[in-house]
């Protein structure tokens, strides 16, 4: 068996190597359709599978945040402390913090770098050792304890040039002398882009129930544990610490996450499962194209085989031979395909095309899962491709075939047939792909361009956290941002300086309000409502005027009654119709009111929390003189470029505080809103790529089809010209070969576009999946492909010479 085996395999090989264009096409198309699913396998198995590199068991790991009223609130250390006591679901657990650090040490200016803040036992949790050094031990969680950090692979070697004496050597992490202890394995990095780790220590200001500064904790299940049991257990005592500390727990629940859920969003799963499908589309197209491909060079190779089953050749023979030459097609074509496949996904790594750091961090290589993937694909095409054609061959009438010396062979209606329902399939899932990226990139187009009610062009920003050892009070922080102020306004090309807390679009804390006047109400059922602090000349800023009374003020902040702005969007829905300017409202945190604000002024809806942009949330905006955090915002409006005035900035912060480092920026604030949306961007490109692809494919088919059936007809239209057909007439023969199966296509399309539109529908916004102009669209799009690969056969056709025609065959 196994010689007649290696004998098809020489065989096939010569085959091919008298059919080089044939042969060239066909691994081209198959290296297109398996390296695009293997592409996009290998950044789903990183996203849903692998998870973090280096880390054991990714899928035993739950992320745990607390949710009030069904938000994100962080978590507060004091809480993390006693879920760790309790829950017996958890072999561990462990909890981090976000923070930038300003570093200073012999080797160089002070730069400022991404640091997180790490339990003693997480890295034991997450099953890795520091690569030389020791790792945090407990007792470096003392407040009293030396600093300490941890640094990761590529700082020490950007840093320090991989020296080996760096264990032990003292650095000033914001001003705090801090010992190296230890560097950790290339390629780890969790749970985000970090350049160091230092011990989460529990100051007085941490260790606060009500001081949710933590980002997340998370924990390595037990042994029989599932993520339902532990939820389960931890939802039971996040009710309990609800009625133990109803000031600061009142309404707060743990919540579990996966990592998918957690760090992508609950829809991960149905976002790359689409594009599986979509991809999926394409390398059916692929297999389609290949089986009409093959369909017709069986047809070719009609005669050959009826000899050769004449001559006691056995149709089993037959069958075996032409899988084993569509098999080695769909090898090749699968190396083709991980070539481009390993190309496309260092591309896509390189560009930071993930929709945020935390997914440039993880595992993208090409391991044994997506081997097994690739050769699954590979060999499963080869056998789809390859099976129709097959089975034509192996059953072909051999009487007939030898009385008519295979004339009539390529005339098989079935043969026909087959060939028809293949391009219609080819149409139809064109159609499906074209229409779901239409819906996408229109949902894209619809997030991208919404209004969000200021103009962000000429605006630099930049993010300040001042230390809390050099700015220990309010009025130290009011002290600095005022002479910053001051400062950069009297730099040439600046407009306007303003001060917040938070972006537009870039979410806002909320708290429970009430109502003057308004019908008193428990913590649960209060309703909430985002706030902002802000400086005076913030809407000017922006370039969006206030709507009526005034804007804030610097007195505001400082004495007399306490004063707010409310948006529109308030306004309308708390006091429809009525004035209010002088209405009064607070706002509560931990459990306690805030003082009663005075309505000042009616602000223009600003986008902050809603992160499509179709709709502004009720805003409440107060003075952040009244309670200035640590970090602000800083937003300069400037009649010119605004990455022009990134310098003269660094220069005016340095003159009043040397050594202090920016926390992130300065950036232009139109592009770093934009950049929010570069996810959704970068999806509605890849579906657009998919669906290019798809329909070059499906014009490819469409115009193999109907080359070869005008060959096959050359006769026929010899016949008809010469009998005084004119050009109208072979034209409309031509187009009507493809049109016919085409239109079939199209329809089936059509029907199924509705079906895969609709499982997008969590996905659109703005749009139906059954948009009409995108269907359109589509079908116009795979129309026009379609006259393309009719009109080159066509030319074809009316070429012929009758009288060459008449004396073939």
């Amino acid at each position: 068996m196994w010689d007649g085996v290696a004998q098809d395999v020489r065989q096939a090989l010569r085959s091919f190597r008298r059919s080089p264009w044939f042969t060239f096409v066909a691994v081209a198309t198959l290296g297109v359709g398996i390296g695009v699913n293997v592409a996009v396998f290998t950044i789903v198995n990183a996203v849903l599978f692998n998870g973090f590199p280096l880390v054991e068991a990714n899928d035993r790991i739950v992320y745990v945040d607390s949710r009030e009223g069904g938000q994100f609130c962080c978590v507060s250390y004091p809480d993390f402390r006693d879920w760790r006591a309790q829950a017996e679901s958890f072999e561990d657990m462990g909890a981090v913090a976000d923070l930038r650090v300003t570093l200073e040490d012999e080797g160089g200016l002070p730069e400022t770098y991404s640091a997180t803040l790490v339990t003693s036992g997480v890295f034991p949790l997450l099953r890795q050792a520091p690569l030389f050094g020791r790792n945090f031990r407990p007792r470096d969680e003392s407040p009293a304890a030396p600093a300490v950090a941890i640094l990761s692979h590529a700082f020490w070697q950007r840093r320090y040039g991989a020296s080996d004496a760096i264990l032990g050597r003292t650095i000033r992490l914001n001003g705090e002398p801090t010992t190296i202890i230890g560097v950790m394995p290339a390629g780890f990095s969790f749970p985000q882009s970090q350049d160091l780790w230092m011990p989460l220590r529990p100051t007085a200001q941490v260790d606060q129930r009500g001081a949710r500064g933590l980002w997340f904790a998370f924990g390595r299940l037990a042994a029989g544990a599932t993520p339902d049991s532990a939820a389960a257990e931890l939802d039971a005592i996040g009710r309990r610490l609800a009625e133990q500390y109803p000031r600061t727990n009142r309404g707060v629940r743990p919540t579990i996450h996966s990592v998918q859920d957690f760090f992508f969003g609950s829809n991960a799963s149905a976002v790359y499962g689409a594009m599986l499908g979509a991809v999926g589309f394409v390398l059916l197209i692929a297999c389609a194209n290949l089986a009409n491909l093959l369909l017709a060079r069986a047809i070719s190779r009609s005669n050959e085989v009826s000899v050769r089953i004449a001559l006691g050749g056995s149709r089993a023979r037959i069958l075996r031979q032409s899988l084993i030459e569509s098999l080695l097609l769909s090898l090749a074509g699968g190396a083709v395909g991980w070539w481009a496949a390993g190309l496309s996904v260092r591309l896509y790594v390189a560009s930071a095309s993930g929709p945020a750091w935390f997914e440039r961090v993880l595992d993208y290589s090409m391991d044994a899962r997506v081997f097994v993937y690739a050769l699954v694909v590979a060999v499963a095409t080869g056998l789809l491709f390859g099976a129709l054609p097959a089975l034509r061959l192996s059953r072909l009438d051999i009487g007939g075939m030898l009385k008519q010396g295979g004339r009539n062979a390529s005339g098989s209606r079935r043969n026909k047939k087959l060939s028809s329902a293949l391009v219609a399939a080819e149409a139809a899932l064109a159609i499906m792909l074209l229409a779901a990226s239409g819906v996408l990139l229109r949902s894209f187009l619809n997030v991208y361009s919404a209004d969000a009610g200021v103009r962000a062009d000429h605006v630099l920003t930049a993010l300040l956290r001042l230390p809390a050892t050099d700015y220990p009070d309010a009025a130290a922080r009011v002290s600095f941002f005022s002479e910053l102020r001051d400062r950069l306004a009297g730099l040439a090309a600046v407009e306007s300086v303003a001060l917040a807390d938070t972006l537009p679009a870039w979410g806002a804390a909320t708290h429970p309000f009430e109502l003057e006047g308004a019908e008193s109400t428990d913590d649960e059922r209060r309703p909430r409502v985002g706030a902002v602090r802000v400086s005076p000349d913030y809407f000017s800023t922006l370039g969006a005027p206030m709507q009526s009374g005034r804007t804030i003020q610097t007195a505001d902040g400082e004495a007399g009654p306490a004063a707010a702005l409310v948006n529109q969007r308030f306004a309308q829905m708390h006091w429809p119709g009525a004035e209010p300017i002088g209405k009064r409202l607070r706002l509560w945190s931990d459990g306690a009111p805030g003082p009663w604000l005075t309505v000042v002024g009616v602000a223009p809806n600003i986008v902050q929390n809603d992160a499509t942009r179709q709709r502004f949330d009720p805003l409440v905006y107060t003075p952040y003189r009244s309670q200035t955090p640590q970090a602000m915002w800083v937003l300069i409006k400037t009649s010119g470029a605004a990455s022009a005035l990134a310098n003269p900035f660094r220069q005016e912060l340095q003159q009043i505080a040397p050594g202090l480092s920016i926390w992130l920026g300065p950036f232009d604030l139109e592009q770093r809103m934009a950049a929010n949306y570069r996810s959704e961007g970068v999806q509605s490109a890849l579906f657009l790529a998919f669906a290019a692809i798809a329909l070059l494919l499906a014009a490819v088919g469409l115009y193999a089809v109907i080359a070869h059936a005008v060959g096959e007809q050359t006769k026929e239209i010899g016949v008809r010209m010469a009998l005084g057909a004119g050009r109208r007439d072979v034209l409309s023969t031509v187009f009507a070969l493809g049109m016919r199966p085409l239109a079939a296509g199209l329809l089936l399309g059509l029907a199924g576009s509705f079906l895969v539109n609709r499982a997008l529908a969590s996905q659109l916004v703005g749009v139906s999946p059954a948009d009409p102009v995108t269907l359109l669209a589509a079908a116009a799009a795979l129309l026009f492909a379609a006259l393309l690969g009719c009109w080159i056969p066509a030319r074809r056709a009316l070429r012929v010479d009758p009288v060459v025609a008449l004396r073939e065959n």
